[in-house]
């Protein structure tokens, strides 16, 4: 059997390339941490990688909206905080009203005080979240919810929640309704009525002289049904401020589960696709020595004849 000269270098010529391919791969898979450096180095690890990092990204930007809805849901929460503190003062005011000894200039002093909270009020039902859209507006986030528009402040959003995915089977609303908030209110003798309008109404009836006795009987019932109507007002506000407590204690629970998740999908891609250094480098070692042999033998065969290697 003859074997040509021109076979014999083509295959040691093919031995030295796969091992140097061998090697060069090893010191990539090294140098970049990564055991798959192409789909085919592992197609199924590959596949399942693909999957793990799609599933941790989704979980990242989730991440970024939870935060987005804590920092809604602060800006929200004191806001309604500050809605309750006016309400209350402004019952405190009706209280004080209500006092027989109170002249007209006594009641209209009153009155500056609860338009000061009606002005408060407005402002606060208008106010805006870090992003600049309005809280209190439903879908209409660039839309300023109220406005006095000469016959009472009136409500130009709707009854929409602009929602967040919080999770991948969960979402939270971060903001709230003006509608709801301010303006569906029980209203004293049935029916519904604005903060806006309840105040507005005893502002003008504590506006108004006392002479007669049918003066001082409209008084009392004036002030009576704005002590009812400010008093469901409140109970509303505070209903509300719980439904955004109720938010913010599931969000703490949602940023511990992202935070495992995280954890575990950057464990997963570790096993899937990071290099063992100690097992990668110890194959460089071999795939050195491999090498190197195979280098020698090559020499050694190209330096005899067939003839002297048959001998």
């Amino acid at each position: 059997m003859r074997v040509s000269n021109n076979t014999s270098y083509e295959l040691g010529i093919a031995a030295l390339n796969r091992q140097q391919t061998a090697q060069v791969k090893t010191l990539e898979q090294i140098s970049s941490g990564r055991r798959m450096l192409t789909p085919s180095d592992d197609p199924t690890a590959y596949a399942r990688a693909l999957e793990v990092s799609q599933a941790d990204a989704a979980n990242t930007q989730h991440a970024s909206n939870r935060q987005y809805a804590a920092n809604n849901f602060a800006i929200l929460e004191g806001t309604l905080s500050d809605v309750t503190n006016v309400l209350q003062n402004a019952q405190q005011q009706l209280v004080y009203a209500g006092n027989g000894t109170l002249n007209d200039s006594g009641r209209i002093a009153i009155a500056t005080e609860l338009r000061g909270n009606l002005d408060e009020l407005v402002g606060l039902a208008n106010r805006t979240d870090g992003s600049g859209q309005y809280l209190f507006s439903g879908f209409q986030g660039s839309t300023k919810p109220f406005d006095d528009t000469g016959s009472g402040v009136q409500y130009f959003g709707d009854e929409g929640l602009r929602m967040v995915q919080a999770s991948a089977s969960r979402q939270l609303a971060v903001n709230e309704s003006g509608k709801e908030v301010f303006e569906r209110i029980p209203a004293s003798g049935g029916g519904y009525q604005s903060v806006f309008k309840s105040l507005s109404d005893v502002i003008d009836t504590l506006e108004k002289p006392v002479i007669t006795s049918a003066d001082k009987t409209a008084l009392a019932s004036g002030l009576g049904a704005a002590q009812e109507n400010l008093a469901n007002a409140l109970d509303n506000v505070l209903k509300v401020h719980a439904s955004v407590g109720i938010r913010m204690k599931e969000l703490d629970t949602l940023n511990e589960g992202g935070d495992d998740l995280n954890i575990q999908y950057k464990q997963q891609l570790a096993e899937l696709r990071d290099v063992d250094y100690p097992a990668a480098i110890s194959s460089l070692t071999q795939q050195k020595t491999y090498l190197e042999a195979t280098q020698q033998a090559f020499i050694r065969v190209q330096g005899l004849s067939l003839f002297d290697y048959l001998r």
